[in-house]
């Protein structure tokens, strides 16, 4: 997989896809929105970190990724540097977290409503 591939396909795609699971496994109530929103966040600047440090392998033959080592060596500092200062990419991937978590929700929220009437 590419590095086009990675960041305009791969990652959105999960990300969305975990919207739409948080949506079907949690009511929507703002404390939730919060907390995927604070969990999309986290994880969309721990996903660009390791795309960026190399931990998928490039393109040319026989090219090896870094895998997870690519925190093996990381300070405390670092790791707080990394999870909370942000990048263009963690604002869209959460976006899309979120997008995927509140259509599920309200989707699902007005089917009950329906199915009760």
């Amino acid at each position: 997989m590419g590095a086009i591939e990675t960041l305009m396909l791969f990652y959105p795609t999960i990300f969305l896809l975990l919207g739409i699971i948080f949506g079907i496994g949690y009511k929507l109530s703002k404390c939730r929105l919060c907390l995927i929103g604070l969990f999309g966040y986290l994880l969309a600047n721990a996903a660009f970190f390791f795309f960026r440090k190399g931990g998928f392998a490039g393109l040319e033959q026989g090219a090896t990724g870094a895998g997870f080592g690519v925190f093996a060596d990381l300070t405390f500092v670092e790791v707080v540097s990394l999870l909370f200062v942000p990048s263009g990419y963690s604002f869209v991937y959460t976006g899309l977290l979120l997008l995927g978590y509140l259509f599920t929700a309200i989707t699902l929220a007005v089917s009950r409503k329906n199915a009760e009437a």
